[in-house]
């Protein structure tokens, strides 16, 4: 990669990084850019040659935060079509125009953008993926015990758009003060619109096992996001009931008061929920393999669950 759209592509991707919450420095020789974050760090390499990828991709970098050692995340920046990227999260043009555009809509609005998964991960010969997703806790032998049917079962990773939404604020009337203080968490199911609790924290970047299915979003981000404010609004919206007095009159009026849409925040992340499709003669099962349950609504729109 040319001097110069490597410089250009470093001050964007800062950008993004910085957006995102991180504090990013100009790095060595070995990568351009290391990022640190509260929770976690990141070094970042942008390179199109495919000897200098690979060696960053199976490299460990470890990052010393006061008196605690953490391993950095690695994202490597590439615009050739098929680079050596085992163990890392690979960003190309669409992740750019993607997350650049984000950041600038997070500088606006004053909002923070959300690296929400790792792009698929390329070696030679096939295709994996590392990707944000709840690990699975219920096995294939207890998902086919749970769904009370015989058959083959197979593992399917379901895209959930995971909610965040933070609300600040009050509104003060006659002497009573109404606070929009609040917090909200939830999964929407990036396929169907079905809810289930879900926290980010407890989600985990892995590979995918070679044998298992990841499902493809198609509720955009967007639409989730406003939606989500939309719903924090709704909760916190309340009726009050003020008592005036006029002379001899004592009368009542009721205003409806509501949060402002500037003071709520909204963080939107793609996880990815684990579900055994369990298979029998007359029937599919599905179970979600984080916490056990037997979905009574399917995880996606190819499935028929009786």
């Amino acid at each position: 990669m040319e001097g110069d759209l490597r410089e250009r592509t470093q001050d964007i991707v800062a950008m993004i990084l910085n957006a995102a919450g991180y504090e990013v420095e100009s790095a060595d020789e070995l990568f351009d850019l290391s990022a640190v974050g509260n929770d976690d760090s990141y070094v970042v390499l942008i390179s199109d040659n495919p000897a200098e990828c690979e060696r960053f991709c199976h490299r460990t970098f470890k990052m010393r935060i006061g008196e605690e050692t953490e391993e950095c995340r690695k994202i490597l920046v590439t615009f050739d079509g098929a680079p050596v990227a085992e163990h890392c999260t690979c960003w190309g043009e669409e992740e750019i125009v993607r997350y650049a555009g984000e950041a600038a809509l997070a500088r606006i609005f004053g909002r923070r953008v959300v690296l929400d998964e790792a792009a698929p991960v390329r070696s030679r010969g096939q295709t994996r993926s590392a990707i944000r997703h709840l690990p699975i806790k219920v096995s294939e032998r207890d998902a086919s015990i749970l769904s009370g049917t015989r058959g083959k079962a197979r593992c399917r990773f379901v895209p959930y758009w995971c909610c965040h939404c933070t609300s600040t604020g009050s509104q003060s009337v006659m002497n009573r003060v109404v606070s929009f203080e609040g917090e909200r968490n939830d999964g929407i199911n990036a396929i169907n619109g079905t809810r289930m609790e879900m926290m980010l924290g407890d989600a985990v970047d892995t590979m995918m096992p070679d044998d298992c299915e990841v499902l493809t979003p198609k509720i955009p981000r967007d639409e989730v996001e406003e939606t989500t404010v939309a719903a924090m609004i709704k909760d916190l919206t309340q009726r009050v009931r003020i008592k005036k007095e006029e002379g001899d009159a004592v009368f009542y009026q009721e205003e409806t008061l509501k949060p402002k849409k500037e003071n709520i925040t909204a963080e939107v992340a793609l996880v990815y929920v684990p579900v055994w499709q369990v298979e029998g003669r007359d029937r599919v099962v599905e179970v979600n393999a984080f916490t056990g349950e037997v979905m009574s609504v399917p995880s996606d729109e190819g499935v028929e669950i009786f």
